[in-house]
């Protein structure tokens, strides 16, 4: 059975390739066993953030003897192509590797990533298949970047001179909307949504000329298809381009889906939206599992101070950058301080930077252990594998989207009318996924978490966010003058 084929390919290669992940038998047969039967499996572990799991999916997929996909990070994939399949060779594995495909006599194996994977599902329907995705933590926001259409100046005029008419007739279009954009804009404005006249006549204009280029094409089909639209400003150079992203992203990924077999890897500790997501697609899961990492997990010590104000309180952000100086005080190892809004991050770095000088950085990797750094959550998402697990994590305001972002006012509008609860299903998920990667580390080292925004304790949804936090230990008290 492939299950004990892969659990003694694991054992021979063990000898040589140490791990500490002490799951990796299990997985490799638990993986071998939905690839056999071909179904549906999520699978929730950090252990996704290193690369010791991957010789539990590389041996199922060589032994398999069946054409599949495997969808990693572009960073995954250098890995895996440069460093790691010569390990495999050295066991008497018989494969080549051209254009990321890993070639046996029988079957391959393409190695890619999202984007490439629905760039050639576009083109073709591929045979079905399995097809791994290494981490589905991330997938909405990959869709995200990979199928918005950013359509500049240059997509409206860039044409030959057999097309002169219709290149002028653009232009003028362009400047017309250049002015009326930049008059109805505040100075530091770069996002806005357009009104009813600006959409009819941009949605005429591009439906007429949807032949004239492959970018005209894909933006009629958007926008026929119900996407989210809006106009980004470059001040610098007094331009404008239209952005278009689909308000659901896993619609169009859906067909691909339910075709194929799939088995997804999150590197979420566990999964609290994905399987739901999946059900609301029709995509059913035969089996949802969690493994333990590689390290020695430990509660986060949580701290809430007991008199929090909450955001809408004219107070509040003077009084939540005393509480950062206060939790800086007494702090002899590295601290984070988490906030998504530009003016409260630049402000507490800036009024941190009073008190203690040099120690305090503004979204830049930490060199000493009793450095302080201000960032976001996305900066701090992705970086925190570079640095070491801080001390703790101040949390002064939580990570809910932009509702300045047309994009997040146009998803809400749409849940809306589809009579959705647009807080549970859009700002709650988004917001804990955010404040969940972004605490990680402190699993390792049992590092305090102190949360500031009073919505934590003071909002039913705040509580049932603190809630899903684990493993944790909440204390009453972090100094004595508390």
């Amino acid at each position: 059975m492939l299950e004990a084929a892969t659990h003694k390919c694991l054992k021979e290669f063990l000898k040589k390739n140490q791990s500490n992940w002490k799951h990796l038998y299990s997985f490799g047969r638990i993986i071998a066993s939905f690839v056999r039967k071909k179904e549906n499996l999520l699978i929730n572990s950090e252990i996704f953030l290193t690369e010791e799991w991957f010789p539990g999916i590389l041996f199922t997929l060589f032994l398999n003897q069946e054409n599949s996909k495997f969808v990693v990070q572009e960073h995954q994939l250098k890995f895996l192509l440069n460093d790691h399949l010569p390990l495999y060779q050295e066991l008497g594995f018989d494969f080549s590797v051209q254009n990321n495909q890993i070639i046996f006599s029988q079957h391959k194996i393409l190695i890619q990533t999202i984007g490439n994977l629905l760039y050639d599902y576009s083109k073709s329907n591929f045979e079905k298949q399995i097809i791994i995705f290494a981490d589905v933590g991330s997938l909405k926001k990959d869709l995200k970047n990979i199928l918005r259409i950013s359509f500049h100046k240059k997509d409206w005029v860039n044409y030959d001179n057999s097309c002169l008419r219709e290149k002028n007739e653009l232009s003028k279009i362009y400047d017309l909307l250049k002015g009326k954009f930049f008059l109805r804009s505040f100075p530091s404005q770069s996002l806005m949504s357009l009104n009813i006249e600006e959409i009819n006549l941009l949605k005429k204009v591009i439906k007429q000329n949807a032949n004239l280029s492959d970018k005209f094409f894909k933006l009629n089909k958007a926008i026929s298809s119900g996407w989210a639209f809006w106009i980004k400003l470059d001040r610098e150079k007094f331009e404008w381009s239209l952005e278009v992203e689909p308000i659901n992203q896993f619609v169009e990924f859906n067909d691909l889906l339910s075709k194929n077999s799939m088995i997804f890897l999150s590197s979420l500790r566990r999964d609290n939206f994905f399987k739901r997501y999946l059900n609301k697609h029709d995509i059913k899961l035969s089996s949802s599992i969690s493994f333990e990492s590689s390290f020695i997990e430990k509660n986060i010590i949580i701290y809430i101070p007991s008199k929090l104000l909450l955001p809408n309180n004219p107070s509040f952000v003077e009084s939540t950058i005393d509480n950062c100086k206060k939790f800086s005080f007494l702090s002899k190892g590295f601290s984070i301080f988490l906030a998504n809004e530009d003016s409260l991050k630049i402000k507490l770095a800036t009024e941190l930077a009073s008190i203690y000088g040099q120690r305090v950085l503004l979204e830049t990797h930490p060199k000493l252990d009793n450095q302080m750094v201000c960032s976001s959550y996305d900066w701090w998402i992705n970086n925190l594998h570079l640095i070491c697990p801080p001390d703790q994590i101040i949390i002064p305001l939580l990570p809910f989207p932009n509702m300045m972002e047309p994009i997040n006012q146009e998803t809400i509008l749409f849940l809306r009318s589809e009579s959705y609860n647009w807080f549970r299903e859009f700002m709650f998920p988004e917001s804990f996924q955010a404040i969940d990667k972004a605490i990680a580390p402190l699993r390792k080292n049992s590092g305090k978490l102190v949360f500031l925004d009073g919505r934590i304790k003071n909002r039913k949804w705040g509580r049932d966010m603190l809630e899903m936090i684990e493993p944790k230990k909440e204390i009453t008290y972090m100094y004595p003058f508390d």
